[in-house]
């Protein structure tokens, strides 16, 4: 397990949260330029070897594309993996044993009458109340000294409950004003064992009680003895019971008081006879917990447009499509994606999920890009199913999407896995967690963990607190495996996920927009936001977002990508109540599977402006084959590389604009350069007709309306910059059009791009 105190910061956020100082526009251009930067430089070493070979062994690329796309290698990342060894423990400052003379002068009132030395000093002994609702809340501090970083242990005994109330003993730790009257009439925290539920509880006090978890353990009985340990260290709290690890909070509740950061140490008894024996108080150099700076993150949730859900993205996972629409990502000014992983992929095709995963890591580090892993999620459909995952659902939003594990795992959790009768899901879900975190413990293209997506989104109140277990076990998990990212779980419908992160996370769908929930960016991020509302509702914008999460919290829009998950219908829109028409404006998803944006102005919010050139063509869509008539749309793209599938609303380019379905044509237009002289082929493959000018002269005329592929070579001379023209007329079935090139001396995709276009256009 990793050390006791969270020593360490990511390298790849500063050391403080909060704005720079600099308008959201300045900041977002400032990203985008930090984007490109780091793109430049992500295929060091090894890897750009690596993009070499594939470059060569490709022949051909994309026109645009920004690196190759390696090849999935199905091999297991954690054979032969060192394990992990935690630093070693920092040496005490000091060791102290109570007594019960230690508490006496500083009992809460009522409670002298219930304390009582054991059968040495060394114990202290707590009557039962002699009814339920007695007593409840006695306790006492030990000699009002003050503790930051240190550990509490004792030998704990705890009766049968008295009647059907509270029920539990255990240690207030970090307390402040313990003798003032009432229950919970303190601030700080309290770990005990609760015999009428058989639970180990945690939770903060603060004149008032917020439970953290109950997590159960079945030798808690009345008149078991335990030797229970509580380290506090930062923001953290972990819980040992009998040498084991069961508990590891962090309480990133958003600008949580300083008067959490320390206090005295006290014990504390509900409804329940307690006996505590060899207390003793070990004290550590004191620690402060990192601080994270999330203000440049621009990011999206990423599905690849072709999956209806995370396992349909993993059982079907294309390296050359998640290559394509992270180019995508790139050039619209984004720097992190993240991305739902799901256990009942990793349960049936463990070493190929594995795999895959490493392949995405690779390509979206190609891209400049970090990746936010997401293990589970509770939104949506509770009863997941691996294997082929039904076609969307016309109207529907999210129509196919599934939560992970699923209400049948989460309900069996302490039970026999169905895979194999002699592990438990508790054992199995860590085996999962285990195998992504411990080959990539120090990988800094992680940016951070998430163990759960919206807990309470599925409504089912019984499984809270086994939400709460699955956190802090996932938790438990990262830590083990030696993780130095930091943890996240959001907190949307239940707060359970902030007790168990290293930061505040937030998904904001208001508009007005509203920030973090006590108004500090420190250590907060915007993980999820955007929704363009319908009628009735006022929805989001992408500059809106820009303007009020840019440079402070940061923010990460659902979706990437306008596909097969419906997000672009919106949240009204359910089985029963589908719509009846395809939205004009769409809910959510910023980019269509051929690579332009919804609107050009939310390139323009997410890239800084007006002002910015971007590696693009300028693109026209037109429901007139013979490009007679007006576009529908126009917008820009930055390749020429699409497959689009026959299911309505995703058979278009652009359904949301009115562009047809079938006999349409698309004209690109702008400009390209090549850094090496030579002579560059292109090829057009395609479904239908395609045509290709370069510098006004036609060099590619397929007239062939079937699938197939035209050649020409073009001579360029290295740096001049060459118009091109291309049109692509599309009948029926299937679209598929796509421009690549290729030239056997160029030393790699940079050999021919795209130049940037003067500026973007302003109609859509």
């Amino acid at each position: 397990m990793r050390n006791y105190f969270v020593l360490a910061t990511l390298a790849m956020l500063s050391a403080c949260g909060g704005n720079d100082g600099s308008s959201p526009v300045a900041s977002a251009n400032k990203q985008v330029n930090a984007v490109d930067a780091t793109a430049a430089s992500a295929a060091s070493g090894a890897d750009a070897a690596d993009m070499k070979t594939e470059f060569k062994q490709a022949g051909a690329l994309p026109l645009g594309m920004k690196t190759t796309a390696p090849a999935v290698v199905i091999a297991d990342p954690t054979l032969n993996l060192a394990p992990y060894t935690p630093p070693a423990a920092p040496a005490p400052t000091a060791t102290t044993t109570l007594q019960f003379g230690d508490f006496t002068p500083y009992l809460a009132p009522g409670s002298a009458s219930t304390w009582h030395a054991g059968a040495s000093p060394a114990t202290i002994a707590i009557d039962a109340p002699p009814a339920n609702g007695t007593g409840a809340g006695d306790k006492a501090v030990a000699m009002a000294s003050s503790y930051a970083s240190a550990s509490y242990e004792a030998d704990v005994t705890v009766s049968d409950p008295v009647g059907t109330g509270a029920a539990n003993a255990g240690f207030i730790v970090r307390t402040t004003n313990p003798t003032a009257g009432g229950p919970d009439s303190l601030t700080g925290y309290f770990i005990g064992l609760d015999t009428g539920t058989h639970t180990v509880v945690v939770g903060r006090q603060n004149n008032n009680w917020t439970n953290f978890i109950q997590y159960p353990v079945a030798s808690v009985v009345g008149g078991s003895t335990h030797h229970l340990k509580v380290t506090t260290s930062g923001n953290a709290i972990l819980v040992d019971l009998d040498g084991q690890r069961v508990i590891s909070v962090n309480d990133a509740t958003n600008a949580l008081p300083a008067v959490f950061q320390k206090g005295s140490f006290g014990l504390r008894r509900f409804g329940v006879g307690a006996s505590f024996s060899n207390i003793r108080i070990t004290t550590y150099p004191t620690v402060t917990s990192p601080a994270y700076d999330f203000s440049k993150v621009v990011g999206a949730v990423y599905v690849p447009s072709n999956a209806v859900n995370a396992i349909d993205f993993w059982q079907n996972y294309d390296p050359e499509i998640v290559n394509r629409e992270l180019t995508y990502a790139q050039t619209y000014g984004m720097n992190t994606i993240a991305v739902y992983l799901h256990y009942l992929t990793w349960a049936n095709d463990r070493v190929a999920f594995l795999s895959k995963f490493e392949n995405l890591l690779t390509i979206a580090a190609r891209h400049g890009i970090k990746v936010s892993p997401i293990f589970y999620d509770d939104c949506w459909d509770p009863n997941p199913q691996y294997g082929p995952q039904a076609a969307p659902v016309w109207g529907v939003h999210n129509s196919r999407w599934v939560q992970s594990p699923g209400t049948p795992v989460e309900q069996a959790y302490f039970q026999p896995s169905a895979a194999n009768s002699s592990i438990t899901y508790k054992q199995s879900l860590a085996s999962y967690i285990t195998d992504f975190v411990a080959p990539h413990r120090n990988d800094s293209r992680i940016i951070f963990w998430e163990t759960m997506n919206e807990p309470g989104c599925s409504g089912n109140g019984s499984l809270r607190n086994t939400r709460a277990v699955l956190m802090n076990d996932a938790r438990i998990a990262i830590l083990n495996a030696g993780a130095t990212q930091p943890i996240n779980a959001p907190q949307v419908q239940e707060d359970e996920g902030t007790y168990f992160s290293d930061f505040y996370a937030f998904h904001p769908y208001n508009n007005p927009y509203t920030g973090p929930v006590n108004g500090s960016s420190i250590s907060a991020l915007n993980s999820e936001t955007l929704q363009r509302g319908f009628t009735g509702t006022a929805g989001q914008t992408m500059p809106g977002i820009v303007a009020n999460y840019g440079g402070s919290t940061g923010f990460i829009v659902w979706e990437l990508m306008i596909g097969r998950t419906n997000t672009r219908f919106h949240w009204g829109q359910v089985p029963d109540a589908p719509a009846t028409v395809e939205p004009a404006t769409p809910f959510q998803g910023t980019i269509y599977p051929d690579g332009h944006p919804w609107q050009t102005s939310e390139v323009q919010a997410l890239t800084g402006g007006f002002d910015v050139k971007l590696p693009v063509l300028q693109v026209a869509y037109y429901n007139d084959p013979t490009f007679a008539a007006a576009p529908v749309k126009t917008s820009i793209t930055p390749l020429i590389d699409f497959d689009l599938n026959t299911e309505r609303g995703t058979d278009s380019p652009d359904a949301s604009a009115g562009v047809n379905a079938t006999n349409y044509g698309v004209r690109w237009t702008g400009a390209i350069q090549a850094s090496e002289n030579g002579n560059y082929t292109f090829t057009v493959n395609s479904d239908n007709v395609a045509r290709v000018w370069i510098d006004g002269n036609k060099v590619i005329d397929k007239t062939s309306t079937t699938q197939g592929s035209a050649s020409a070579k073009v001579k360029f001379s290295a740096n001049q910059r060459s118009t091109i023209t291309v049109e692509y007329v599309h009948g029926t079935g299937a679209a598929s059009m796509h421009l690549l090139w290729s030239n056997p001396s160029a030393s790699g995709p940079n050999s021919l791009r795209i130049v940037p276009s003067d500026s973007l256009v302003t109609t859509n």
